[in-house]
């Protein structure tokens, strides 16, 4: 059975050794030229023997298709390789340069944030091409609120590398931008740049951002604000700036924020009422043909009008290939046409594959085309309307079926009425979508525009309120669903085996199938108890801020600045993960404010002194006093030397309530005299497992 689904999927037997070659070189970084020319040679040869008909002979047939799979994992590698050594590395931490603004600006709470392509920097007296990304934050003011895509500025600021926190289990951004290409930022004031040219670089992007600006303003002319438009814009046009935390989070938590990331689901609307729409060309081949190429046309002029986003792009290049297999066959297979979509974009750029919105896409795709007919045979209805819902509740099932393990894996939760929300959500959303075309196409009149305008403004306000009336459900989502890579690993084999039964009705598989899930609750057992049996101090990584926290036995003490207990939004992102890791409490979190200037702790046989006040000068003692670790705050003025006059210590801590040039300062002090040190805001959060 499998080997015949290998001998109907090429691209499948193609695109799998390439995905493990790109995982491989992603975690291990082991490729070099040697290892790239010895593949191709056998890859040669493989060539060779298969022009001189050698292939014929079973033995050898198996060997070429070995030699394939072994160059193509090469590949894989080689493509990931090409990237990691583009990275730039900057000369001196203050840099003069020229770069164009490819991301359209977003206004933050201080700040305007962007991503800025560097085409000339500055080397001593002479103007270097370049061609790195930078993320850049500008002063906030009415001209940096203006800056728009394609606008060419000179700079001259301070570039830093962009550094993961290592607050443990906490999102890391710099992972997450590596992806992007992005490795360094800066932030520029307003007097230190200046606008020297317009409309610069990608002239097909720069026209899809001016032409979506520009339908953008229809909805605002038609006085559709505030919520309306931003779920307006996102649905329909890919724009989500304007998206608030509450809202993305109102969606979230309803299963429904799949239709803010404008992707699979819109352009397969698209799709199918396009295919509906011209299927009088399906009677000849010239007219699949001419068919084929309208859907293709319309589905990429799309994809320009949503701003050519990465999202949009792969769903379009997923349908058009199933669009082209429709051409030359009556039956196309799907999983060998969604392989060759992700083959496409993986040679375009392997890091794709690191982006959960691909990883989602293609598993919701798959998923659907595997399960949902499968579940629909279950139930029959007779009339319209019944058997409309059991279709939208089959999907709902088969996409929640095959992405439940990434969705928890990446976002710790999961919501419980996915099918209630795909029920009422995906038809308005539908709605929505064709009478934003509508409007678009008669924006020429205005008594139309008014119309339309004012139906699709209160069609998104009722989508919003069931939004919103999912969201207030009692037990609405399942959160803090932790899981690591090894979980994720289990859950996807248990999905593979269950397919498996479903093809062959085999029992055997369901029987690995149970085992699978006894492996997920045994490892999470054994988890839990692993880190039951943790006692953990972490200094977090917090600028401008003290974080000491102590863990034991499921619980969490807390030694906070008064500041930093009120910054909730800081202790979300920097503390609670690892307290939701280890399945702490609330009520068992205990916050202390610390109230002297010399702070001593106990914990696990270890103690822990917290200097904060120059007043340590006056501390006087006829013998020293040991303690294992001394954390030192708020820019004291103390000479470190003379640390080891009144202590006997193992580390000496800086944290992050420091300033970069007193922790610098202290760490050439420590190297002089041979004090052990760590500095958390240059090497992230210390974490000692006691």
């Amino acid at each position: 059975m499998f080997e015949k689904f290998l001998h109907q999927t090429p691209f499948f037997r193609l695109v799998l050794p390439l995905i493990l070659g790109i995982i491989f070189q992603i975690n291990f970084s082991l490729f070099n030229e040697y290892i790239y020319h010895f593949l191709t040679g056998l890859f040669l040869i493989s060539v060779l023997l298969s022009v001189f008909k050698f292939t014929r002979n079973y033995r050898i047939n198996k060997l070429w298709g070995l030699n394939i799979s072994l160059f193509l994992f090469a590949v894989g590698m080689h493509l990931v390789y090409q990237i990691q050594t583009k990275e730039y590395h900057f000369n001196k931490p203050k840099q003069e340069f020229i770069a164009t603004i490819i991301e359209q600006a977003q206004e933050k709470e201080n700040s305007v944030k962007t991503v800025l392509k560097i085409d000339y920097i500055k080397d001593s007296a002479q103007w270097m091409n370049n061609n790195t990304r930078l993320l850049c934050y500008f002063q906030k003011d009415s001209s940096t609120l203006n800056l728009t895509l394609g606008d060419q500025i000179i700079s001259e600021c301070f570039v830093n590398e962009i550094k993961h926190s290592g607050n443990p289990y906490a999102f890391n951004y710099k992972t997450y931008l590596k992806y992007k290409e992005i490795y360094h930022q800066c932030y520029i004031q307003s007097d230190a740049y200046q606008i020297i040219d317009y409309n610069k670089g990608s002239r097909i992007r720069l026209l899809s951002n001016k032409v979506r600006q520009n339908l953008l303003s229809i909805y605002q002319e038609n006085d559709i604000t505030g919520n309306e438009f931003a779920v307006l814009s996102a649905l329909t046009l890919g724009y989500k700036n304007e998206l608030t935390p509450e809202l993305k989070e109102s969606f979230s938590t309803s299963g429904a924020m799949h239709i803010l990331a404008v992707s699979g689901l819109h352009v397969g609307i698209i799709f199918i009422i396009l295919g509906k729409l011209l299927f009088f060309l399906q009677r000849n081949r010239y007219g699949k043909i001419i068919q084929s190429v309208i859907i293709i046309t319309i589905l990429f002029f799309y994809a320009f009008l949503t701003g050519l986003s990465d999202s949009v792009l792969r769903a379009t290049v997923m349908f058009s290939f199933i669009s082209i297999g429709k051409m030359f066959t009556r039956q196309v297979n799907i999983y060998n046409t969604i392989s060759a979509s992700a083959f496409i974009l993986l040679i375009i750029n392997p890091y794709s594959l690191m982006n959960v919105g691909f990883q989602l896409s293609y598993a919701a795709v798959i998923s659907i085309v595997f399960f949902q007919p499968k579940i629909y045979s279950l139930l029959n209805f007779n009339r319209t309307i019944p058997d409309y819902i059991w279709q939208l509740i089959s999907v709902a099932l088969a996409a929640q079926l095959g992405t439940f393990p990434i969705t928890i894996y990446y976002f710790d939760q999961f919501p419980l009425y996915f099918i209630l929300s795909n029920i009422v959500i995906i038809p308005v959303a539908t709605i929505i979508i064709y009478g934003a075309v509508i409007l678009f196409a008669f924006s020429f009149s205005q008594v139309a525009t008014k119309f339309f305008a004012l139906v699709l403004k209160y069609t998104t306000i009722f989508l919003n309120r069931s939004v919103g009336f999912i969201e207030s459900l009692p037990n609405a989502k399942l959160d803090q669903i932790l899981i690591d890579r090894i979980e994720l690993s289990i859950l996807i084999i248990f999905i593979l085996f269950l397919s498996f039964y479903i093809i062959s009705k085999q029992y055997k598989f369901v029987l690995v199938s149970i085992i699978i899930l006894a492996c997920v609750v045994f490892y999470n057992i054994l988890s839990s108890y692993l880190k039951l049996k943790d006692n953990i101090l972490v200094i977090h990584n917090i600028p401008g801020n003290t974080a000491i926290n102590f863990i034991k036995n499921k619980r969490s003490t807390l030694i906070v600045d008064e500041d930093l207990k009120e910054n909730l939004l800081s202790i979300k992102y920097n503390i609670h993960p690892i307290l939701k890791e280890y399945e702490i409490e609330s009520k068992h979190i205990q916050t202390i404010l610390p109230t002297n200037h010399l702070n001593y702790y106990s914990f696990n046989n270890q103690s822990i002194l917290n200097i904060k006040s120059d007043s340590i000068k006056l501390y006087n003692s006829n013998q020293k006093l040991k303690v294992n670790y001394i954390i030192l705050s708020n820019n004291i003025n103390v000479d470190l030397s003379t640390l080891q006059d009144y202590f006997e210590f193992d580390l000496v801590i800086f944290d992050t309530s420091n300033s970069y040039y007193k922790t610098q300062s202290w760490q050439k002090e420590c190297k002089l005299n041979h004090i052990p040190c760590y500095n958390v805001l240059q090497n992230g959060a210390f974490v000692a497992y006691l």
